[in-house]
């Protein structure tokens, strides 16, 4: 194993040691240890293949960026987001994506040529990813987004923040992210800001949060033990045509500001991905959904919330098992807990009572308690 100050690095706050670090990265050793201490970088730190960091659990390392940033400014990112890289485990530390710096910010215009997304991780094009036993900290947006991963473990991960920023997604999958686990992640502090777990096969990617990634399927994830004590959103899938399929989350606790569970088509993100009345039959392409053992209930007010959990997707074998709802700590106790509308040829059991979605027009809203739900298409 190698250390970080072996190349240089003094890991007092003050210095720039972005030239140390990454001379251990590219240094050819499979295993680079980072000691206690805060080490300042003002450029993304990109991570070859075979490389496992092990950081010091107090080991902070901030992005302070010495210049606008642009869109492939991130605190960390694999080395080839194109051909890919593989056998990147990253382990310990706090990685502090700096918000609130000078430069560490982003414009208001999503559409800003070349300006940052504000992701603090990137991993895109990666095979057998391991993030462990790590805090992610103060991102612009993003704190770990992710596109075109194959087999990958992300376990043991507190997101924390000091101040709210605008799409601040915890743990954010897009297409093409397949075959991993995702387990003991902790939200803290009011976060995330935005989705707790995003599933966004279909994204607009035209978005400065999102280019370099791409819409496509999101298949055979397991999540277990997620808990947030006040954020966003707990789960959010988007689905327009690209499927999100064979998902399992299990143990589940969050407070939320927003919605338990998301599945709007994002018809009312600041990019639309279709126009409705050119979609007679609907949108979305969920199957095989099982999430078992949620807790979930509002906290505060992001906006006026109409329901905890709203299904404007097409889904087909997607079940909530043992979902609670404490109304004793619920913010908005006479909301309804579910609506669904815009499906067609849908089939929803609610606590045993079945209700069919012929039409566009048709709305299913269920009040109060909700303990089990079922979610089929109609033969």
């Amino acid at each position: 194993m190698i250390n970080i100050k072996t190349f240089g690095a003094i890991g007092d706050g003050k210095h720039n040691d972005f030239t140390a670090l990454q001379s251990a990265l590219f240094a050819g050793e499979l295993d680079i240890s980072i000691p206690s201490g805060t080490y300042t970088v003002d450029r993304p730190l990109k991570i070859p293949s075979h490389r496992h960091i092990h950081a010091e659990p107090d080991a902070r390392i901030i992005f302070i960026a010495a210049k606008p940033m642009t869109e492939s400014d991130f605190l960390l990112t694999n080395a080839d987001t194109e051909d890919g890289n593989e056998d990147i485990t990253l382990e310990g530390g706090i990685w502090d994506g700096g918000f609130g710096h000078e430069y560490n910010q982003k414009p208001g215009d999503i559409y800003t040529i070349n300006s940052t997304g504000g992701a603090c991780m990137n991993f895109v094009s990666v095979k057998n990813l391991k993030l462990l036993n790590l805090t992610v900290a103060n991102p612009i947006g993003y704190y770990i987004r992710m596109g075109r991963l194959n087999q990958f473990e992300i376990k043991d991960i507190t997101l924390t923040a000091d101040a709210m920023n605008f799409n601040q997604d915890g743990i954010h999958f897009s297409g093409y992210c397949r075959n991993g686990v995702v387990e003991n992640i902790r939200g803290l502090n009011g976060q995330p800001n935005d989705d707790l777990l995003a599933f966004n096969a279909d994204d607009g990617n035209q978005r400065q949060e999102n280019r370099g990634l791409t819409c496509g399927p999101i298949e055979n994830i397991v999540c277990r033990n997620i808990y947030a004590e006040d954020c966003h959103t707990a789960i959010r899938m988007s689905s327009i045509t690209s499927p999100i399929r064979n998902i399992r989350i299990e143990n589940l606790y969050a407070g939320v500001r927003a919605y338990a569970i998301n599945m709007d088509g994002l018809r009312y993100c600041r990019v639309p991905l279709f126009a409705e009345d050119a979609a007679p039959n609907g949108v979305g392409n969920v199957s095989d959904v099982r999430i078992t053992d949620m807790t979930a209930f509002f906290t505060r007010r992001a906006h006026d919330p109409s329901c905890l959990i709203v299904l404007e997707q097409h889904c087909d074998n997607v079940e909530l098992i043992n979902f609670s709802r404490p109304m004793d700590k619920d913010a908005f106790p006479d909301t309804a807990t579910l609506q669904a509308r815009y499906l067609i040829h849908q089939s929803i059991e609610a606590d045993g009572k079945v209700t069919e979605l012929t039409a566009k027009e048709q709305t299913c809203v269920v009040e109060g308690d909700l303990h089990a739900l079922k979610l089929c298409s109609l033969s």
